[in-house]
């Protein structure tokens, strides 16, 4: 699997293409190390695990797939699919009514990896709004409410 992914690897540099649009096994096996264990994919029925445990020909395959997607520029329709799964909000509460849940959403664990790859390559590229707590590594939502509020008055 080694000698393909370096005959393919070639042959893409040859034809133009540059290292940005091959993923390499390593960086795929780090994106699996990333992955939370148990954790479903609702659209075909993966599990985290399964690529958690996988042996190391799992990434070589992985690798070479995210490379031709990234050499043609597109992505199958079923990286991009979530199931959404109905949550009650509360142990007590009434759960005949549609409002007393929140939903989650299931998404591909091959979309997991890949995110995972393109955040580990372009996390320094990204930017961010300084007022932005959720879903920031070190920031907490609760830092808001002590955040001073921003005035567009002279």
């Amino acid at each position: 699997m080694n000698t393909l992914f370096d005959e393919l690897h070639d042959s893409a540099v040859a034809a133009g293409f540059d290292s940005n649009c091959t993923v390499g096994v390593s960086e795929v096996m780090y994106a699996i190390q990333k992955l939370k264990p148990g954790k479903s994919d609702g659209c075909i029925g993966l599990s985290s695990d399964y690529f958690i445990h996988a042996c190391h020909e799992l990434s070589v395959h992985i690798s070479l797939l995210f490379s031709g997607l990234l050499v043609h520029g597109c992505v199958p329709e079923i990286m991009s699919l979530s199931t959404v799964i109905p949550i009650p909000k509360g142990k007590h509460t009434n759960i005949t009514e549609s409002v007393n849940y929140r939903g989650i959403a299931l998404s591909s664990i091959f979309g997991k990896i890949f995110d995972l790859v393109l955040l580990l390559r372009y996390c320094e590229s990204l930017t961010f709004c300084d007022l932005q707590f959720g879903f920031r590594a070190r920031r907490s939502t609760d830092i808001i409410i002590i955040t001073p509020t921003i005035s567009n008055a002279p």
